[in-house]
This record gives structure tokens, C-alpha cells and sequence, in this order.
């Protein structure tokens, strides 16, 4: 008789009985689960069934077939204990050729990633779902169900991540009365890292950052010290913008590319912000993603003065085709656009060029969120320029809370259609009334047509609106649109190319700017400061030889050159 240990076969024993008594699973010697199942079945029955191979045999299929059942019948068995797949578990998560992979999306409508152990998974996309209770939704219905608070059917990885880019460079005062701000205002640390970016090697403005550099506040710092091209023709004909411009390129290439952050704010030192700053930020920053016209959220209101502006209506916010800038939010998507043609100079006005907008929007305030801080601010590039249209844009006086506002309006669809409803219910009004600080009745609302440069100075200096114009566009224009107040009635500055046609919403906006508006505006700069009495009083006409003499005796020539191309208006 051939002798066997339970598990193993005696060499020279008969082939056939050595596999039929050693390696075949019976129920009386099987795994811990089939076990647990036999255990139910009576101790005489048992017996009988052990006795016999046949028997033993059939008794083995059933229990396997019992143990399949349990694995592929939907229950809790190898659920976890809140009924969702874990992401480590690849049985459950990969099942008849379905990659199951939670989509993420954050707070405010921020693209979903995938995780990183599935991104090489080879199954398209419209197969990768999250099995939960509610229906399987596509991105654009998380985002809108996002936007109007119903948050608990999202998957949510925590709130969004957006860092606070301080640029800085000589002003020791400004930059620690701005990040003392920051610092006080900011709702969370974790969700609005600041990075602070000197540039230059001034110590004071280093000694100063050192002080709010602290990991556990999420504050950091970066110093631009070695600057490049110092000796190159930009930067001889305008060194301060040429610093500036290559700065911005710098500190926002290392946030986006080196960090790899996904959405930043831009501020600068000599700015105060307000109290709802991040608030407003944090409600506008979905739309960044969801409307591909929109490519940035400002705080500043270029017109923000404020005898112009709606100071109870501080909720209100616009679409604007001119580049704002002062406090101002874009996200990796446009930097990657942008970077690797970014201007050596006058970068601002370069966003606002049309081939580089290339029709798309801005979001901005009918009250500013950023003010300057005249105190610290010192001069600036601009020399002091603006410094008393500055003065008078002040920040609003409590704050809104922005997340319980509907933003839907300001999609492009929406915000046209609502526009063009409220020019086509306007009454018109004459350039000369609005000189004339006249308004038929307080409560309707008008519009007033500007036909050249000329005509929308004389609007904008009655009023207090900047006069400047760039790339054809004037300051908070939107298809040639500037809305301000003028006493308690709204007013719309609209152009004539406007006026004629109100069905605007299939035409892209730069069709309603003439970029010669610029030469045009720069002549009438010019006229103001040459040809009046006490200065030159002949032909206003660049060209002219008289003029051109006039500045040679005055040893101006170079400064006649500097202004550049002009047409004459």
C-alpha cells in the first residue's frame, strides 16, 4: 500500500493515485472559506460525504462554485466601509476592461486630474466613470453644479490652490504694508501660498521679506538679482519697463513652470487691497476655466473714480477688452501662451494688443479691489503721472461676499445678450449734454455716441473717465462700450460703428476698434502740451517746418522724435 503525507507525493507510487489522493481539494481538507461554509452542514451528514471520492469530488464543485458567487455578487463584501472602490485596490478598480477612477474636481470648478496610477491605462476617456449613487455627470455639469453650491455630489480633493505672486523691487515701506495686508486678509494659508519676487539687490526691500518668510504661514521668497540684456537697445530707450517686463517673465515662469502652480494672482507692493480681495478671487476664478473668453479677473477699475462709479452697487462686476492689470489672476494655460513671446518692454500694452487678447475678456469691478497707496508708492514708471486720477479710486466700504453671488452673467453668451437688452432700452444723449453734466431724468439710462478720438476725449475729460487710448481701445471698453455713472444715471459711451449695428454678439469685438486711435490720441497728447499760447502757436502738425524749428531752438529735437508716429485729427 503507497504511504502519503497530507500535501505531498512519494516518489515511486503510482502516478495516477498519488494526483487523485495528494493534490486534489476535497471538502474535508480545503481553504479557510470553503471550511467555514462545510461547518453548517450536520456532523453525521458530513461523515457520509467525507467517505466517499466521488461524493467528495461533487461536494468540492459546489463549494467552489458558492465561493464564486460571493465574489462576483454585488454587495458589500469587498467594499470599503463608505461603499466606494479604493484607489490601491486594482481587483475592483479594473473590471471588464473599465478603468473605475474617482474624478476630482475642486471647490470653484478647476480642471479634474486623473490619478497618476491610471494615466497610463489604455481606455478612452468616456470610459473612465466614478460608480456612486447619483448619475455620472461630465465636467461642464460639475462645474455649473459647483458654481450654484451643490457641492456634495463632487469628489472633492479640498479648495483649489491659487498663489499670491508679490512683485517688489525698491520700496521697503510698500512691500511690508502690502504683505501685512495679505497676510491679515488671506481666508486660508494652505489655499493662498504667497511667493514674494524682489527684483534687484536693494537690501532694505530683502531685509523686510525675510521677516514674513515662514514656512508654516506658506510664505516664500524669490529674488530676481542677476538682471540680463541691461546693455541692449530696449533697454537703453526705456530701462525701468525693460526691468519691469523681464521681472514679470521671471517670477511668473518659476511660479508656473518650477512650482507648478496651477492659478496665480498677480499683485504689486504700493497696492492696498480690500477686504473682500480673496473673496472676490475665489468666486470669479471658476470662470477662467469654463468660458474660454475670459483670460483674466482683475481687481482694478481702470475708471474707478468716485464721482463715475455705483459705490452701492459694489457686487457689480464687467467684461472688459482692455487689459486691467493692478491685482490681477491667470491661470497656467495662458501663461504657457504667453511666455515664450513675452515683449522686452511695456508688457501691459502688449496684452492689450489684438493679436495678442485675440478677442478675449477680462473680469472686472465696478469697485476696485486694489487701490494705490500714494504714501509708499514713491513716483513709479509713470513718474507720477496719474498720481491725482489715482487718488481718487478708493476701496469699497464693507465687504461682499462673492460666493453667494450668481457669476453666471458674465459668460460671454449671457452677458452680451444682457447688454445688448439694456443699449437698445437706452435713450441717447449729445457729447454736449454730457459736457454739460446734463441728464434728462434720473431714473432712465443712456447712451452716448463718440465718432472719433477727439469726441471721446471731450466725454471723458466732463466726466473723469482716463482719456488714454490703447490699441484702439479706451480704458474698460468692451466692444467700445465704457459705462459709468453721471449723477445716479448710467451712461454708455458706446462708438459709432456700434450704434449703428446693436447685433454685435456675432462679431468679434476687435472689429470695433481702429488701431490708428492711438497715433490719433498721441496727436492730441501733443496739441495739448505744445500748441497753445506761451508755447508754439502756428500749424500743430508734427511735420510742419516751422514746428520742427521751433524745437530745434528749444534744444527739444530728440523729445519731438520720442513721440513718435502721429496722425493729425
Amino acid at each position: 500500500m503507497t504511504s502519503y503525507h497530507e500535501g505531498n507525493s512519494i516518489s515511486g507510487s503510482p502516478i495516477g493515485n498519488a494526483v487523485t489522493h495528494v493534490n486534489e481539494p476535497s471538502v474535508c481538507s480545503s481553504t479557510r472559506t470553503t471550511m467555514n461554509i462545510i461547518s453548517f452542514v450536520p456532523t453525521k451528514i458530513r461523515r457520509r460525504l467525507c467517505g466517499s471520492v466521488t461524493r467528495r469530488r461533487l461536494i468540492t464543485l459546489g463549494s467552489l462554485l458558492a465561493v464564486a458567487f460571493l465574489f462576483l455578487h454585488e454587495g458589500p463584501v469587498f467594499s470599503s466601509s463608505d461603499e466606494k472602490p479604493q484607489m490601491n485596490d486594482r481587483r475592483i478598480l479594473e473590471s471588464d476592461g473599465v478603468v473605475v477612477v474617482p474624478q476630482i474636481v475642486d471647490a470653484v470648478g478647476a480642471s479634474w486630474k486623473r490619478s497618476e496610477e491610471h494615466k497610463e491605462a489604455n481606455h478612452p476617456k468616456d470610459m473612465l466613470i466614478f460608480k456612486t449613487e447619483n448619475k455620472i455627470k461630465d465636467e461642464k455639469a460639475l462645474v455649473a453644479e459647483v458654481h450654484n453650491g451643490r457641492r456634495s455630489e463632487v469628489v472633492s480633493e479640498g479648495p483649489p490652490v491659487t498663489v499670491v505672486l508679490v512683485m517688489c523691487a525698491t520700496r521697503p515701506l510698500a512691500i511690508k504694508n502690502h504683505l501685512e495686508q495679505i497676510i491679515r486678509l488671506r481666508p486660508s494659508v494652505e489655499s493662498f501660498p504667497i511667493v514674494v519676487s524682489q527684483d534687484g539687490n536693494v537690501a532694505s526691500v530683502t531685509d523686510v521679506i525675510k521677516e514674513f518668510i515662514n514656512e508654516t504661514t506658506h510664505v516664500s521668497f524669490i529674488h530676481h538679482s542677476e538682471r540680463t540684456g541691461e546693455k541692449s537697445g530696449a533697454a537703453k530707450a526705456a530701462k525701468n519697463y525693460f526691468f519691469i517686463a523681464q521681472h514679470y517673465k521671471w517670477a511668473l515662469d518659476k511660479v508656473f513652470f518650477e512650482m507648478h502652480y496651477d492659478t496665480a494672482i498677480v499683485t504689486e507692493d504700493d497696492l492696498d487691497i480690500a477686504e473682500d480681495f480673496f473673496s472676490y478671487f475665489s468666486a470669479t476664478r471658476y470662470l477662467l476655466r469654463s468660458d474660454p473668453s475670459i483670460w483674466c479677473i482683475s481687481a482694478w477699475n481702470d475708471n474707478g473714480g468716485n464721482n463715475i462709479t455705483d459705490r452701492s452697487r459694489s457686487d457689480r462686476l464687467y467684461r472688459t477688452d482692455f487689459f486691467p492689470g493692478l491685482g490681477w489672476m491667470l491661470n497656467v494655460d495662458l501663461w504657457k501662451e504667453l511666455s515664450p513671446k513675452w515683449p522686452l518692454t511695456y508688457w501691459d500694452d502688449w496684452l492689450r494688443r489684438q493679436d495678442i487678447r485675440s478677442n478675449r475678456a477680462c473680469i472686472r469691478p465696478e469697485v476696485s479691489r486694489t487701490a494705490h497707496n500714494l504714501k509708499v508708492a514713491g513716483k513709479g514708471t509713470s513718474g507720477g503721472l496719474y498720481k491725482k486720477y489715482l487718488a481718487s479710486i478708493h476701496l469699497p466700504e464693507s465687504p461682499i461676499d462673492f460666493s453667494l453671488l450668481d457669476l453666471s452673467y458674465l459668460t460671454k453668451n449671457n452677458y452680451d445678450r444682457i447688454l445688448r437688452k439694456r443699449l437698445s432700452e437706452a435713450n441717447e444723449i449729445s457729447v454736449e449734454m454730457v459736457e454739460n453734466l446734463l441728464v434728462p431724468s434720473a431714473e432712465n439710462s443712456y447712451i452716448v455716441v463718440y465718432r472719433t478720438p477727439r469726441e471721446y476725449r471731450r466725454i471723458a475729460r466732463a466726466v473723469g473717465l482716463m482719456i488714454d487710448i490703447r490699441s484702439g481701445m479706451p480704458r474698460t471698453a468692451y466692444y467700445g462700450v465704457v459705462t459709468f455713472l453721471l449723477g445716479v444715471s448710467r451712461i454708455y459711451a458706446i462708438p459709432a460703428a456700434l450704434n449703428e449695428n446693436l447685433d454685435f454678439i456675432s462679431q468679434p469685438s476687435s472689429a470695433f476698434y481702429n488701431t490708428d486711435w492711438d497715433k490719433m490720441t498721441r496727436y492730441l497728447d501733443f496739441q495739448e502740451t505744445y500748441c497753445r499760447p506761451g508755447k508754439f502757436t502756428g500749424a500743430c502738425d508734427p511735420n510742419n517746418p516751422e514746428l520742427k524749428e521751433w524745437f530745434k531752438k528749444k534744444r527739444l529735437t530728440k523729445r519731438l522724435q520720442s513721440w513718435g508716429e502721429m496722425i493729425v485729427n
